[in-house]
């Protein structure tokens, strides 16, 4: 049973970087390093905001998932919430639901927290396996580059 968590940075790291290792290589949309990565975990775990908002999928144990968020305000002073790309090694990604589940916990996070009724998400036209998780969690392609869904 998959059982989604807040990320711990002194007992996670280790087992988030091998997670992210294989994403960046098999299935991330961007690019970028380690070192980068665990620079923006360090600064967002001493950031009240932030800190909750990092979730982990663990499955007997053993994490197999990890997601967060992004708020920013747009040049127009519109507040908006990006959730990320959930990150799952290639071979934890097929079937398991854990894609859905994070990104079903951090809608409940920002929704009850944060107090927003509408979500932002990236996904290429060509990522069909996302785009499904998309239509099962009634995320529309919006008129605007972004795909959302109100919450």
């Amino acid at each position: 049973m998959i059982v989604i968590d807040r990320f711990d940075p002194r007992s996670d790291k280790p087992a988030l970087k091998e997670i992210f290792e294989d994403f960046i290589e098999t299935k991330s949309y961007f690019f970028s390093h380690w070192k980068k990565f665990e620079e923006e975990l360090n600064r967002r775990a001493l950031d009240l905001q932030y800190r909750n908002s990092m979730v982990v999928a663990k499955l007997d144990g053993q994490i197999v998932g990890f997601g967060t968020y992004t708020l920013f305000r747009d040049y127009l002073g519109n507040d908006r919430v990006l959730i990320h790309q959930v990150l799952t090694k290639k071979e934890d990604s097929f079937k398991k639901g854990i894609e859905e589940k994070i990104i079903r916990e951090i809608q409940l996070y920002i929704k009850r927290t944060l107090k927003m009724d509408k979500v932002y998400f990236i996904c290429p036209n060509e990522d069909g396996a996302l785009r499904s998780l998309f239509l099962k969690l009634g995320v529309n392609k919006s008129k605007n580059i972004w795909y959302e869904r109100e919450i």
